[in-house]
């Protein structure tokens, strides 16, 4: 009964028996131990606490979707199976009338639902009833929620028990645009004999817990980007820097396991933002989609938990503080903006506008013109602090493309350039240590773009022999410990997925780098550089007082 478990905490312990049913025993067994509980607490609401030590990279739970379906502003797809099409008649399906891939899409996933309540309301969709106002695929999935009440109930119940928070939403602009283009669509076009208000509560329920769903058709390189309900991972508090990693199997079940080691007890949390953005942005972005304010640990830490990820730098002469803001918290984000050396003091909104400034200017470039994100960079590097987000996203980029764009392919990098390439991955990697530690899938890619300069510019110093034997083997070893760090954060990735190819190609080049190594060891003294005898330090006893000073010992490794 409701009244014995009035935050439907069976409900969801029932989904977690049925997801684990849906996948293979090696992922998660239907008989293993469960590590964590649903329980409510205050300000979170249901949250999940682990009840023992998890260790990092151990499977926590494994989730089904309830439903999935296109995004609201999804371009022309097959409402089957997902795949791109090219025009909106290439084929139409024969009951309904909408676009799909081939007769055959029109029993695939979940479109037989939907497909007899068009077909049935005698609604026959044409490209000219969608605007720019109003997306094609807006009300699907809130059609799809609907059709779980008639054809598969207990899906429904689950569905039901999640969070809509209408009375936050309702009278937002979110709400009156979900009215006219979902609400009163499905009413009116659709005939669908559904409470405004319980259209109103699914529009909810998807706008608080959907999760984007990208992956790949399995067999293709065709990349979806549809969205799911996931009842699980919702139960999940969200903190902006949070302790698990989720990834997709093929078949859209989440594996969601510990990105670092949980401590009996702790909260099993997960995140609902861009984890490489400031906490002005994060908080706005979780208020107006997820209608809460954030208040983690990162969240109220001005510094963010010491990177500083969001700080200016003082401009007042001499000075060169961090301007940080005092208090990051604050419910309306108009808190004023603090030098934590000289305590001058900027207003909220001229952060804002300068940050508004730089995204639009890199919004203008194409994501792999390389010259201009370095004149970008260049333009606000003392303007902002070395790991504020927009200088660590341009680093990021600019991680990605050095040896994969035209003109910048990784043979072809000057020397510059492929140092360049290195430390953007590195400092990314600093900052990644602090707000997303362990296992990540942006921490595996990143370390792939970093161990191939490395390697590349070791090999072209064997190639001329200027590099010792004992330092190659050192720069082979560091690509090695890059190549294996790799392989464990992306593991999980399924191979049909630009991870999981990353992740293959990632084995195949750690079996050629480990043979490679044991060829190196082998070569003869004349393929090297003769190795440096490191002269040893004068004993305490025979130290004077001129061997103290800075001046005399520089001028002894002079002449050295």
């Amino acid at each position: 009964m409701a009244e014995d478990d009035p935050h439907h905490l069976n409900i969801m312990y029932n989904w977690f028996k049925y997801s684990v049913s849906k996948v293979p025993p090696h992922v998660l067994h239907e008989q293993e131990e469960r590590k964590w509980n649903i329980e409510y607490k205050e300000p979170y609401g249901r949250c999940t606490i682990a009840v023992r030590d998890i260790k990092e990279g151990e499977v926590i739970f494994v989730d089904h979707p309830v439903v999935t379906g296109p995004k609201q502003n999804s371009t022309i797809m097959c409402l089957g199976c997902y795949r791109r099409i090219e025009s909106w008649d290439e084929y139409r399906c024969s009951k309904c009338g909408w676009p799909l891939c081939s007769a055959k899409c029109e029993k695939m996933g979940y479109h037989p639902m939907e497909c007899q309540f068009y077909a049935d309301s005698g609604y026959i969709p044409c490209a000219s009833d969608f605007t720019e106002d109003q997306y094609v695929y807006e009300a699907t999935l809130s059609l799809r929620c609907f059709c779980l009440s008639i054809y598969e109930p207990d899906k429904w119940k689950t569905l039901m028990a999640m969070e809509s928070h209408n009375d936050p939403r309702r009278g937002t602009e979110l709400w009156e645009r979900e009215e006219a283009n979902v609400v009163n669509f499905l009413k009116e076009k659709v005939k669908v004999s559904a409470d405004p208000e319980l259209l109103h509560t699914i529009t909810g329920i998807l706008d608080v817990n959907c999760h984007e769903v990208r992956s790949t058709l399995p067999g293709t390189k065709d990349e979806y980007r549809v969205r799911g309900v996931y009842p699980l991972c919702a139960m999940m508090s969200h903190f902006c820097s949070n302790n698990t990693h989720h990834t997709l199997m093929d078949d859209m079940t989440m594996v969601v396991m510990a990105s670092r080691p949980i401590k009996k007890g702790e909260q099993i949390t997960a995140t609902y933002t861009h984890i490489l953005s400031a906490t002005t942005e994060r908080r706005k972005h979780l208020k107006f989609g997820k209608f809460f304010d954030c208040v983690c640990d990162r969240c109220k830490d001005p510094t963010e938990l010491g990177t500083y990820f969001g700080a200016l730098r003082c401009s007042q002469p001499g000075c060169g503080g961090n301007v940080l803001c005092t208090d990051p918290v604050c419910i309306t984000n108009d808190a004023p903006w603090k030098c934590d050396r000289c305590r001058h003091q900027i207003p909220a909104e001229t952060v804002e506008r300068l940050n508004k400034i730089v995204y639009y200017e890199l919004r203008q470039h194409e994501e792999g013109d390389i010259a201009a994100l370095e004149n970008i960079f260049k333009k606000y590097q003392f303007v902002f602090h070395p790991q504020h987000f927009h200088l660590i996203g341009v680093k990021h980029t600019l991680s990605q493309v050095y040896g994969r764009v035209s003109g910048y392919l990784l043979p072809q990098l000057t020397e510059a350039q492929m140092q360049r390439k290195i430390e953007c991955c590195q400092d990314l990697l600093k900052v990644l240590d602090v707000i997303d530690p362990g296992i990540s899938r942006l921490r595996g890619l990143t370390l792939y773009e970093l161990h191939a300069p490395l390697l590349l510019k070791a090999n072209k110093a064997f190639q001329s022999t200027n590099i010792t034997k004992s330092e190659f083997l050192e720069k082979l070893r560091e690509a090695e410990g890059y190549l294996r760090r790799t392989v464990y954060c992306l593991q999980y990735e399924p191979v049909s997925a630009f991870e999981g190819e990353i992740c293959k190609i990632s084995r195949n080049s750690l079996k050629e780098l480990l043979s490679w190594i044991e060829v190196v060891k082998g070569l003869p003294s004349e393929h090297f550089l003769p190795e440096c005898v490191d002269l040893l330090p004068p004993t305490a006893a025979s130290l004077t007082e001129e061997d103290l000073t800075l001046e005399s010992l520089l001028k002894k490794l002079e002449e050295q």
